[in-house]
């Protein structure tokens, strides 16, 4: 696995989609294969798809991009059944008659291999996918069909965390390479060996503070110093740290991280 030597500022600019795009659609994925909600099985909202620096590609140097997702299933209401097909890929009695179990049934069945299901502890639902080269330089993916994803007695939220409430304009993100980060490389830790000299250094520490790491605070990024609203996760160096800005994600006003290394995702509200 590569070492880490650098981090990345994550940044919205006007230029074009190289190096990714906050809301917008995914690419990469067929229209099948859009991640569904674990709770009512609408398909997720797309929060954002971006290029991944090389030294961070840690499932393979083919895998250069990932698409994230989520599903406001903490707060949704249940469609019986459809934890169970998903989880369990159990079929429905009379699939072929009701369009919403069919079009579930096809996503259960042909769901994109570098798929990861996250779920974090207040029951929420993301997904994770990383993209080939070919896919991430791919067309948009078309939207699902509206009538086949919704159940006939469920009734949609319009500011839910779905394809439809969020499906919104693309804005372009560019990488930004970060300076004199002393963090970069080393494992996430809240309460480092201050004796150790190549432990973490927490940005609002006695030496963080010292070393101005609070010039770091609020940013979108991969590796290098985090800035949790609340608790430091036990991270490899190898994650993305990422505001509600990019896709309107709903953290309660706080900010998410992803282990890419060790599928583990975290997130703490303002």
């Amino acid at each position: 696995m590569n070492s880490l030597t650098q981090a990345f500022d994550l940044e919205l600019t006007d230029k074009d989609h190289g190096q990714g795009w906050a809301f917008g659609r995914p690419v990469g994925i067929t229209t099948d294969q859009w991640p569904r909600s674990r709770i009512h099985g609408l398909p997720m909202a797309h929060l954002w798809t971006i290029l991944v620096p090389e030294a961070y590609r840690v499932k393979g140097k083919d895998l250069v991009a990932i698409s994230f997702f989520q599903a406001e299933d903490a707060f949704e209401d249940r469609v019986d059944g459809v934890e169970d097909m998903l989880t369990n890929s159990t079929e429905m009695n009379n699939i072929d008659a009701n369009e919403f179990w069919a079009s579930l049934s096809c996503y259960v069945n042909h769901r994109h291999p570098q798929e990861t299901y996250l779920e974090d502890i207040i029951g929420g639902s993301w997904a994770l996918i990383w993209l080939t080269k070919d896919e991430f330089e791919g067309k948009s993916t078309p939207l699902p069909n509206k009538e086949n994803s919704i159940h006939p007695d469920y009734e949609v939220d319009e500011w839910g965390s779905t394809c439809f409430a969020k499906d919104a304009p693309a804005q372009f993100i560019q990488h930004v390479v970060r300076t004199d980060d002393p963090n970069v490389g080393k494992v996430l830790d809240e309460w480092p060996n201050e004796d150790d000299v190549n432990a973490y250094i927490p940005m609002f520490s006695e030496k963080g503070e010292a070393l101005k790491l609070n010039r770091f605070h609020a940013k979108n990024h991969f590796g290098g110093t985090a800035n949790p609203i609340q608790g430091m996760p036990e991270f490899s160096p190898f994650y993305i740290k990422f505001e509600e800005e990019f896709g309107d994600a709903n953290m309660g006003g706080g900010n998410g991280q992803i282990d890419l290394l060790n599928d583990q995702f975290d997130w703490a509200c303002g």
